[in-house]
């Protein structure tokens, strides 16, 4: 329906812009970070990219029209490109009145059309306008002095899993958007190679099925921000998935709960995070009891994911026990002790350790351990989902650590 406008460009586009001066001639001064806008917008994506440069990208726009008062407040009126994730309502519902109330020089989707009035509307619109078109193909968008980097999402499955993944880079600072995007797309980019980054969005609103441990292991954001309305009849996010979000990241936002997040990042890395209502972490408080630890193992904390996705049986590697050493000393754990309420354990072999500010992870199923995975070889699940104890007993049956749930 777009191919009127479909315009060929090379993998690498150019969207750098001069940038405006003071009267008088005075010397441009640019900001220092790239701004990252989660809008609070109810149920569904909406997200602002603006270069220190001033240039703009809007990463999906919400169900309605209240999308463009917002980045009007935020002293928007044109967008340099526009991306659609994936054509469903709750995320190119606002995308329309964006095209029709201010200049979008390219817009971007997953090239999967979709039969709703939403969808019909906005491709008409677009068709109506100088927008060009460009197709989510793996290439680097540079807007202003920070690259955008397209995730070509998977050939067939439904809209969600060909969500449009984007990296936003602004020197050492990553942010990662990935749409609605479900496990299976996750896994997808996982064998084709995903960055570590600063800021996580979280795919399909905080949903179960958008988070593994994989993903987090691969991607280590230290700032996940979850889009989603308030009391939203879909229960995003999905309190399994949080703790998921939790145990990896150091800050868990929700707009749902902090309003509009603001993410100030810098070439160096650092970043300062705004938000519009709530407190300074999102994260659903936890009411578990402190880990208790020994002197000789301080530093040493335990988590367990205990709701495997499907019947925890038949997805034994679904759920696991992740111990972090959070001091600044290597922990010699073999010949240690991890326990359920039952007294099913798991003894560490001899040589294993745990790096200073790192974790190793142990399963409840079958696998092959290399130092940072551990595998309890077990026929059933031993994690309670209801509430357990996990305990961390050394080599002498001293407790180490505790974690009730």
């Amino acid at each position: 329906m777009l191919s009127a406008i479909a315009g060929h460009l090379a993998p690498r586009l150019g969207l750098t812009a001069i940038c405006a001066c003071a009267i008088g001639g005075a010397p441009c001064r640019q900001a220092e970070t790239v701004e990252l806008i989660f809008l609070d917008i109810g149920q569904g994506d909406a997200a602002v990219v603006r270069s220190p440069e001033g240039k703009v990208a809007l990463i999906d726009a919400g169900r309605g029209a209240a999308v463009v008062g917002q980045l009007r407040a935020h002293g928007i009126e044109s967008i340099d490109i526009a991306i659609a994730s994936h054509p469903h309502a709750d995320h190119i519902g606002g995308m329309e009145g964006v095209v029709t109330s201010m200049p979008v020089r390219y817009y971007m989707d997953n090239g999967v059309p979709h039969t709703t009035a939403t969808y019909i509307k906005l491709m008409r619109t677009l068709q109506a306008t100088n927008v060009t078109y460009l197709e989510a193909t793996e290439r680097t968008i540079n807007l202003g002095s920070v690259d955008l980097t397209v995730i070509q999402p998977p050939p067939g499955g439904d809209l969600n899993s060909t969500s449009v993944g984007i990296v936003v880079e602004y020197g050492d600072f990553k942010a990662l958007l990935t749409g609605d995007s479900e496990v299976g797309e996750l896994n997808y980019w996982l064998e084709r190679g995903v960055p570590d980054v600063t800021v996580l969005k979280a795919a399909h609103h905080g949903s179960r099925n958008g988070v593994s441990p994989t993903w987090l292991n691969a991607t280590k954001p230290e700032v996940v921000v979850i889009s989603c309305g308030l009391n939203n009849q879909y229960g995003h996010p999905d309190v399994w998935a949080l703790r998921y979000y939790e145990t990896v990241a150091s800050e868990v936002y929700r707009t749902d709960l902090n309003g509009e997040v603001t993410i100030l990042g810098r070439r160096n890395g650092d970043y300062h995070v705004q938000m519009s209502k709530g407190k300074t972490t999102a994260a659903e408080p936890r009411t578990e009891p402190a880990p208790v630890t020994t002197p000789a193992a301080a530093g040493l904390t335990l988590w367990v994911f205990a709701d495997a996705p499907g019947n925890d049986h038949y997805n034994l590697n679904g759920e696991y026990v992740v111990i972090t050493n959070n001091s600044s000393a290597l922990m010699e754990i073999g010949g240690w002790n991890l326990c359920d309420a039952a007294s099913a354990c798991f003894t560490f072999p001899a040589g294993a350790v745990i790096p200073a500010g790192s974790r190793v992870v142990v399963y409840t199923g079958s696998g092959r351990s290399d130092g940072a995975s551990f595998f309890m070889n077990r026929g059933r699940a031993v994690w309670n989902n209801r509430g357990d104890v996990a305990t961390l007993w050394d080599s002498t049956q001293r407790m180490v650590a505790r974690y009730a749930y």
